[in-house]
């Protein structure tokens, strides 16, 4: 059987820095009293660091490095682009070379993939390979020495790692070693050098589901080339003999014809080009409604006859002249007007265009075509900052330039030369600058600082009405699948937007105050992302990508809209701000985290911040892996989510703060237990505040009127996130008929008590409600709509405790001093800590009193983020110089039933405990210990496995009651020890004998 080589598509390494067109602005003299960068922030330099960078290609849906060392190549995975196979076998040949590396981010934010195949060749995987692969649940590597980098599965906490047996490696990448049930099976590979992809030896597992096992087929099917197969009959052992020429990669040399060397640049060639007639535009649509993968998101891509540049329509004027751009002839005007204007796209011999609005009218005048291809192997780098948060932290050199090609701005700075001062300016996306990037208003930021460029403005009031259009993106880049998150991983559309070492300022602590609107998806108030190609060599004008925020109000009102998000290595400091994101009532808001660091590691600083959030998924602060959130006299107040979450080794650093939620505290993303958040003089409050939220019977309705008339539950993504869509519009893109068009908007009007018609905004609708959005309605298909007092309310996965401090699959170390603490909840349900589905965290109060109920949820089988499994959870508290009112509870042991309360649990039972919705079982392994100047008030039952009570210390039972404890089953005096069994303390009444309850 002969298979012949498939196309493809082969970059090389080309260090692409993006200019995007816009209209040049004045020049303004510096603004007096624009604050310099605080202390600790130099503006630049820093020590040497290494950076990598090599021949980079692409093979069908994988991209990888190849790096030649006298007679050795090897590849290394960069990045895999694939949406729909759920099973991943990771090849072990690409180029024609072995798969020896997988590199940073490599499989980043797939929630399709539920098993990855690693094979025996892979040598070594780095930190964040699989980042936040929330659905996987296997991970196997055939090769037993495998080195895996500490947090390469970060926020991947559902999946099981397994190696070959008779590995001496114990755990790897912050996950346990699992070795059993496994079996080799694998495919001999001939003439290697001659594959594009290939596939070896793996390693199976017997004992999950058949559709997440491979066979010799399937590691077959991966094969790109030109190749025989043979199979011996007798023992099922397989080879593939590849033949022809032995891969290799053409070097692409860019060359600008003379007449245009000072016009246009190499990184300039970036932007699709169409031209369509009604027959074209209608093919394409066809082409795109068939398509399995984006046919979901056809609406975003309704292409009419015209001309489009990156997806987006333009005008041409009338003598438009078009030029090739690395011979100079031209293609199209005076000269050539029976030669029509051609397509440029990365099929195309025409690989992108540049195009200039000579007069700034709304037309394009030129249009440059270029041969070139666009590549990306990013370079990574260890930031040099006497920041210390800064110092060391892992960063990219350069965001992705395939995505940054659909970026513009009204103000733009790019290069080292380019720094731009105002003293005033305002700034209108869909009016400002250049008329071509205005009247698309897509991806469009106010300022953008890129390659070492610097903005300042003493006084901005900046409005962003731009749209993220993420299928559009998708689509015109060439993705196998939509990717719902590209605009916010790659942050074009940020309203202040700083790139690969560039930086922003804005504001002077003491002028007027700055503003900035924004209500599009994905329009962050402030973006930063890639520390710039001279990070770290003593070169560098930054030692990475900034932006610096003083004296000004945030109103976002958007999808995916941060006060300030830091991607790849980037940095933002703020200052004197007040803030909101999302609109009181509405969940629709994505991810509205008012700081955060999303897709790799970065920092903020924020001093004298202010925020408040709405909507789901929507935390005060939102930190991951190896970032890091410093804040000081500052508050954090989010209505439906938490008001601080660190996820996956995330590092908090708070003093004299406020964080407020319906968790005051969440960790989630797997158990990290090097990662520390320090606490000084904060306030912690639980306050489950849900009122102006659609939920309970009103939600329940309004969901079964949408599903009488559409036919299902679910609202699209990108009909939640546009802030301008209407009922009617909605029931258009569903296709659904205008009689039951009538009948749903009677039923709403009803549930709402007011008219809606076709132009009522779904945004704070009844339809904008608990069951959308990832919120608690997905918690219990029976009880979505019940009230249900101790668990949250639009939290980002529903269902969990509402408590003070919350740990869901999750667990760090908490250092709090000198902080409070305080849930609203009625006495019931006054949770301080809940350890959940599998964590494991550690609590440490220092001069912090406390009260409330310290629960371990205990051993159960329960789904996180979409994954059932087995979960055992653990606890740990550690009291010093500190006071503590409350007690210990452990699954059921500890809890109470409530009078008067009646709910149906996960098993459907009627319940009337004030806890363990999931119906653990105790596993007795909550732990705590009490130094010589600590106190414990033990108000309720309580139940341990492990308590240290040191000389000095106070356990006592509340006024006109008792103690007594029993160690498994025998009575113990309580006095100075360490204790380890089924601990039961229980609190007598004086004078009845009876059981506090």
């Amino acid at each position: 059987m002969v298979f012949h080589l498939k196309k493809r598509y082969i970059c090389l390494t080309l260090c692409l820095f993006f200019f995007l067109f816009t209209a040049g602005l004045s020049i303004h003299a510096l603004a007096e009293g624009l604050p310099e960068p605080p202390p600790g922030l130099p503006p630049g330099g820093g020590m040497p660091a290494s950076t990598t960078s090599s021949v980079s290609a692409t093979e069908g849906d994988w991209t990888f490095k190849m790096v030649t060392s006298g007679d050795t190549t090897t590849s290394t995975i960069t990045s895999y682009a694939g949406k729909s196979n759920h099973r991943i076998i990771v090849p072990s040949v690409l180029g024609g070379a072995k798969v020896t590396a997988i590199a940073s981010q490599a499989f980043g934010h797939h929630n399709e993939i539920a098993a990855v195949y690693v094979p025996d060749t892979v040598e070594k995987v780095e930190e964040w390979a699989f980042y936040d692969l929330n659905t996987a649940t296997i991970f196997s590597f055939a090769n037993s020495k495998v080195e895996i980098k500490d947090g390469a599965f970060m926020s991947s906490g559902n999946a099981v790692l397994y190696l070959p047996a008779g590995t001496t490696q114990k755990s790897a990448g912050g996950k346990d070693v699992v070795t059993n049930s496994t079996e080799v099976v694998s495919v001999a590979i001939e003439n290697e050098k001659k594959a594009a992809i290939a596939g070896g030896t793996y390693l199976n597992i017997g004992t999950v589901d058949k559709e997440n096992q491979i066979t010799i087929n399937d590691i077959i099917a991966i094969a790109s080339g030109t190749f025989t197969m043979r199979e011996n009959q007798e023992n099922g052992a397989a080879a593939i003999t590849f033949s022809g020429d032995d891969y290799t990669v053409a070097e692409q040399k860019i060359v600008i014809a003379d007449p245009f060397q000072n016009i246009v640049s190499s990184d300039s060639l970036n932007k699709t080009f169409r031209v369509l007639t009604k027959e074209d535009a209608s093919k394409l649509n066809q082409a795109i409604a068939s398509s399995s993968s984006y046919s979901g998101v056809k609406n975003l891509l309704n292409f009419t006859e015209g001309y489009y540049v990156n997806g987006n329509k333009v005008t041409l004027d009338k003598d438009v002249v078009a030029y090739d751009v690395s011979t100079g002839a031209e293609l199209y005007g005076p000269n050539n007007t029976a030669t029509a204007l051609q397509n440029a796209n990365p099929n195309l011999y025409y690989q992108y265009v540049e195009y200039k609005d000579t007069d700034n009218d709304g037309d394009i005048d030129v249009i440059y075509y270029s041969p070139y291809r666009i590549s990306y192997t990013y370079g990574t780098v260890t930031i040099a900052s006497n920041n210390g948060n800064l110092n060391g932290l892992s960063a990219r050199t350069s965001l992705n330039p395939a995505y940054l090609s659909f970026a513009n701005a009204i103000v733009k700075a790019k290069g080292s030369d380019d720094d731009q001062v105002y003293q005033k300016l305002e700034a209108n996306t869909a009016k400002s600058g250049d008329k071509v990037g205005a009247e698309v208003n897509q991806e469009r930021s106010a300022l953008w600082a890129d390659d070492y460029g610097t903005i300042k403005v003493d006084n901005l009031h900046a409005s962003s009405t731009s749209t993220g259009n993420w299928a559009k993106m998708s689509y015109e880049s060439g993705l196998n699948a939509y990717n719902m998150e590209v605009v916010m991983e790659w942050g074009m559309n940020a309203v202040l937007y700083a790139t690969n070492g560039g930086v922003v300022t804005v504001g002077n602590m003491n002028g007027e105050r700055s503003t900035i609107y924004a209500n599009g998806d994905g329009a962050n108030g402030v973006l930063a992302g890639g520390a710039g190609s001279n990070a770290g060599t003593g070169d560098a004008k930054s030692d990475t990508s900034k932006v610096y925020v003083y004296h000004t109000d945030f109103n976002l009102e958007g999808w995916n809209n941060h006060v300030a998000d830091v991607v790849y290595g980037g940095y933002a400091y703020l200052e004197d701000v007040k803030a909101t994101t999302g609109m009181p009532g509405s969940y629709a808001v994505g991810q509205g985290s008012a700081l955060a660091n999303d897709f790799g590691n970065g920092v903020v600083d924020a001093k004298n911040f202010h925020s408040t959030v709405y909507g789901n998924r929507s935390a005060g602060i939102y930190v991951i892996g190896g970032g890091v959130v410093t804040t000081k006299d500052s508050s954090f107040i989010s209505k439906m989510d938490a008001g601080l979450v660190a996820a996956s080794g995330g590092t908090l650093r708070m003093d004299d703060s406020l964080a407020t939620g319906q968790m005051a505290f969440r960790n989630r993303g797997g158990i990290t237990p090097n990662s520390t958040s320090v606490f000084n003089n904060v306030s912690f409050i639980a306050d489950k505040d849900i009122s102006g939220y659609v939920t309970g019977e009103n939600a329940y309705k309004a969901v079964e009127a949408w599903r009488t008339a559409s036919g299902g539950t679910a609202l699209s993504h990108y009909m939640m996130s546009d802030p301008t869509m209407t009922i009617g519009q909605l029931c258009k893109n569903y296709g659904i008929s205008k009689d039951k068009v009538k009948i749903l908007l009677t039923a709403l009007s009803k549930t709402a008590g007011k008219s809606y018609t076709e132009n009522t905004l779904l945004r704070n609708s009844v339809l904008d409600n608990t069951f959308y959005n990832y919120s608690a309605g997905q918690y219990s298909g029976d009880t979505d709509f019940s009230h249900i007092p101790y668990l949250t309310v639009g939290s980002s996965f529903g269902g969990l405790t509402s408590s003070v401090f919350e740990f869901e699959s999750a667990g760090v170390n908490l250092e709090l001093n000198n902080s409070t603490f305080k849930n609203t909840n009625n006495e019931n349900y006054n949770y301080l800590v809940a350890s959940e589905a599998g964590s494991a965290p550690v609590l440490k109060f220092n001069q912090s009193n406390a009260n409330g109920i310290i629960w371990n949820e205990g051993d159960i089988v329960r789904a996180v983020e979409g994954r059932s499994s087995d979960r055992s959870s653990s606890l740990t508290s550690h009291f010093t110089n500190s006071t503590f009112t409350g007690s210990f509870a452990d699954g059921y042991n500890g809890l109470w039933e409530v009078e008067g309360l009646s709910y149906t649990d996960i098993a459907g039972d009627t319940s009337s405990f004030n806890g363990n919705y999931y119906k653990a079982k105790a596993n007795w392994k909550n732990s705590a210990s009490f130094d010589k100047n600590s106190v414990w008030i033990v108000n309720h039952d309580s139940y341990l496995g492990n308590l240290t009570i040191e000389d000095g210390a106070m356990v006592k039972a509340p006024t006109g009651s008792s103690l007594i404890m029993t160690i498994d089953g025998q009575e113990t005096k309580i006095e100075p020890g360490t204790y380890k069994g089924q601990i039961i303390i229980k609190v007598i009444m004086d004078n009845t004998s009876k059981s506090l309850k």
